[in-house]
């Protein structure tokens, strides 16, 4: 096994991987959304705490900011019985989230 830190893609590799793990949230939280699943919410609060705290040496934070935003709203407008609204918004921060992911791999 080779140490993250051991590589020159060190920085990159940790933020990448830490977008890809709230990235599997949002996906868990959304198909629950799309099939009306009844433990939606908890995989909402999921996604939110995957959002808490700093990223990596925090050069994701701002990103984070916005995708706790959108998760909220998401959140609210779901319980106000707004699905699409609701789904616009956990869209944008995966679309937000996936292009951050993609910058990345270039680095």
């Amino acid at each position: 096994m080779v140490s993250i830190e051991a590589t020159g893609r060190a920085d990159a590799a940790l933020r990448t991987a830490h977008l890809l793990r709230i990235d599997s949230y949002i996906d868990f939280a959304t198909i629950s959304m799309w099939i009306t699943n009844p433990r939606v919410d908890v995989m909402l609060g999921m996604v939110e705490a995957s959002l808490r705290g700093e990223s990596p040496g925090g050069k994701d934070d701002e990103l984070l900011e916005k995708l706790r935003a959108l998760v909220r709203e998401a959140r609210a407008y779901l319980s106000e019985g707004d699905f699409p609204v609701a789904m616009g918004r956990m869209r944008v921060a995966h679309d937000l989230l996936s292009l951050q992911i993609i910058r990345l791999s270039g680095e």
